[in-house]
């Protein structure tokens, strides 16, 4: 799990190009949008045969209406 830093104050470039936080460094937790954990490979692989699945659903259901009319 990675992390990073966030500065409560302004981020700055000094004169020898380090980057200095004029307020306080702040661990922030590694996560997805929304403070979500982050999506792995295995849960980006359910939702994309979900969303087949559904394609899949509504592809046969707009045939048969197509069919029976």
């Amino acid at each position: 799990m990675t992390e990073s830093i966030a500065c409560d104050g302004q981020w700055q470039q000094g004169m020898d190009g380090a980057v200095i936080c004029s307020g306080t460094l702040e661990i922030v937790s590694a996560g997805g949008a929304f403070g979500l954990p982050s999506l792995t490979y295995d849960d980006a692989n359910e939702i994309l045969v979900a969303s087949i699945k559904v394609f899949v659903v509504v592809f046969i259901v707009l045939q048969l209406r197509r069919i029976i009319r």
